[in-house]
């Protein structure tokens, strides 16, 4: 048998060996699967080996990125403390696994509860027929419901020129063509949250005349023109213009 051969032989052996030992063992974690929490909170995530005769030294990871652990922390049973929670935890897997092998593991996700930062007050000054966009921050879990009012008014979006645009961060209330008499006040933007009761951000918009913008380029094109004239007309009565300085 050549060198070769016997490299994949004791390969295969010591592979055999590692399926035999592992046979069985499982990572179990807890909570399992997700893992509820307020922000600014601590959690504390468990691993313990089982159905293994002898103990086993366990790793943690944070979307696949490994965490130090203390050696008294890593045989058979392991405890991970997330403190103070943080938007940047939502949905966060971590995961526990054996060093040896692996594939032998068990995850959970953070589930982060976290209010919509909306507050306060905000001023807006737009031209008449200038498309304009109010927008509030609206990330939260769980996710909140929205709504828009005008002077205390729901807004109507079919019959007022409005259009609404939302995805899971913002909320945004796009005026298509402002004019004062229907789109001037205070827009107030409310989110509703089972779990954090009513929050709004003021939003006052003031709609001003639209502005003629000065023509530029026809008064600069209008200039070389002129200068462009005057310069022909000295060049083609030069011969007298220069017998006026003997």
């Amino acid at each position: 048998m050549t060198t070769s051969q016997l490299k994949r032989a004791s390969h295969l052996i010591l592979l055999c060996c590692l399926c035999q030992l592992t046979a069985g063992v499982k990572v179990l974690v807890s909570p399992q699967e997700e893992a509820v929490a307020h922000l600014g909170s601590t959690v504390t995530l468990s691993c313990q080996v089982q159905d293994s005769a002898n103990e086993e030294e366990l790793q943690w990871s944070r979307n696949n990125a490994l965490i130090n652990l203390q050696e008294g922390n890593r045989l058979s049973h392991s405890h991970l403390c997330v403190q103070n929670l943080t938007r940047d935890d939502h949905q966060v897997k971590f995961t526990c696994q054996l060093r040896r092998n692996t594939s032998v593991s068990a995850d959970v996700k953070m589930s982060v509860l976290f209010p919509p930062v909306l507050s306060g007050e905000e001023n807006v000054t737009v031209e008449e027929t200038t498309e304009a966009s109010l927008s509030c921050s609206v990330w939260a879990n769980p996710q909140v419901v929205v709504s828009w009012l005008r002077d205390g008014a729901a807004v109507d979006l079919l019959k007022e020129g409005y259009t609404l645009y939302q995805d899971s961060r913002e909320a945004k209330l796009i005026i298509t063509k402002p004019y004062r008499n229907k789109h001037q006040g205070t827009y107030t933007c409310i989110t509703n949250s089972a779990v954090f009761g009513q929050m709004t951000k003021l939003i006052h918009v003031t709609v001003r005349d639209k502005q003629m913008s000065f023509p530029l380029g026809p008064v600069i094109a209008g200039c070389v023109v002129v200068l462009c004239t005057a310069l022909l007309a000295v060049l083609s009565r030069w011969s007298q213009i220069s017998k006026c300085w003997k």
